[in-house]
């Protein structure tokens, strides 16, 4: 738990579509607020209608990802103008290359871009000194992944193919007017993306709290969805089991009667929801928080905080621990020295597993994701030799690559 004069809390709540997550989101934002000033953070093109009222005990601030992208965009445009002298619209130059000839009210999306402004939106209020606790109501996997993703992967494109100290040494007038314009807007977002890059890695700065529903086929879903964090360096601070139904002995599940059997099914799948859920648990070392089904429609922060759960689980939760990548000495000296690259994926289906060297970075690919690792120095000049995925660790083999390996 947080305490005075340190940083603030940041949880990104994560889940399948369905799980819950607006409500729980807005439950452990109102159990925050017992502990301190709380922001609720939530990201759409439509404010979710369990917080149109504006009513709860924490600050509300919902982030409209093509709003941000306009006012960014209309923020970079004049300075970009002023610039190069074309404040009074003039043309761009011989080049012809003029990407701010789009108004902001133009852009309707731009994916990466979108989830970088989220991301700075979100840093900007964890990092005003304002909060104790920032609940994030994250979207759906699919969604989260690329959010979480866009950062890193856009300051790799961009230093990818078009490298900054090519950026930096290029003309910057006259005929490549379009240039300077293109290196003006390359600048500022290769600068942002490294930033964020580091903001979304650092585990102390960003937990998830991962929200599953006992319905059938979600917990299979759900550790597939844990395993995919995993390979992106991600484990949640804790796991939610979602919406349960309680049912006392007074409750004869063995009656003939339609809605008596659905009951009967749903209960047999938490039960193994929670077998399965436990079992997770086990393998990240995370604590399983159960949270009951509402007996009315969820419409209100009020009625969101009313549900029965145990949050303070979650707020008083250390971080989790995340394995980072090892490098091992396996023997030898000179061009026949061998290292090991390991970093434990215990989640992970070997099946899926796929490996690629990009430069200096190792490129992991698991459970549908990929991930890339920058490499330590003394295997930048080694080339892999093999690879193999044993109790739980993916271990790559490394051996000096002659070309580069210094002569002893």
């Amino acid at each position: 738990m947080s305490g005075e004069g340190t940083a603030p809390r940041l949880l990104l709540v994560s889940g399948a579509g369905g799980a819950g997550r607006t409500v729980l989101a807005t439950a452990l934002a109102a159990r925050a607020a017992g502990r301190g000033r709380t922001l609720l953070v939530t990201v759409g093109r439509v404010v979710d209608p369990l917080l149109a009222d504006g009513t709860g005990p924490f600050d509300h601030v919902h982030l409209n990802p093509v709003e941000l992208l306009a006012q960014w965009w209309a923020g970079l445009s004049a300075t970009v103008r002023a610039g190069r002298g074309l404040a009074d619209g003039a043309d761009a130059g011989a080049s012809g290359f003029d990407p701010f000839a789009l108004e902001p009210p133009e852009l309707t999306g731009l994916a990466d871009a979108e989830h970088v402004l989220v991301l700075r939106a979100v840093r900007g209020h964890v990092e005003s000194g304002a909060y104790r606790t920032v609940v994030v109501d994250g979207p759906a996997f699919d969604g989260l992944v690329a959010l979480l993703t866009a950062p890193s992967s856009l300051a790799a494109y961009l230093e990818r193919v078009w490298p900054r100290h090519v950026r930096l040494s290029g003309p910057a007038a006259g005929p490549a007017a379009g240039a300077l314009a293109a290196l003006l807007l390359a600048e500022p977002l290769a600068g942002l993306a490294d930033q964020l890059a580091a903001f979304v890695a650092d585990r102390s700065a960003l937990e998830l709290v991962h929200v599953v529903t006992g319905d059938p086929g979600r917990p299979a879903r759900a550790r597939e969805e844990l395993a995919a964090l995993e390979v992106l360096g991600l484990r949640p601070v804790a796991l939610v089991l979602n919406r349960l139904i309680a049912v006392d002995d007074r409750f004869a599940l063995d009656l003939p009667h339609p809605a008596v059997r659905l009951v009967g099914s749903r209960v047999a799948a938490q039960d193994d929801a929670r077998e399965a859920l436990a079992e997770v648990a086990t393998v990240l070392d995370r604590p399983v928080v159960e949270a009951a089904e509402a007996v009315e429609p969820v419409v209100t922060p009020a009625a969101a905080a009313a549900v029965e759960w145990d949050a303070d689980a979650i707020l008083d939760a250390a971080p989790a621990v995340v394995p980072v990548p090892e490098v091992r000495a396996l023997g030898g000296a000179g061009l026949d020295a061998r290292y090991e690259w390991a970093v434990a994926l215990p989640m992970v289906d070997p099946a899926t597993i796929g490996l690629g060297r990009v430069e200096e970075d190792v490129v992991v690919e698991a459970q549908g994701v990929r991930r890339r690792i920058r490499l330590p120095s003394v295997l930048r000049r080694c080339v892999v030799a093999g690879a193999t995925y044993e109790e739980g660790d993916l271990r790559v083999t490394f051996v000096p690559d002659p070309e580069v390996w210094p002569r002893g």
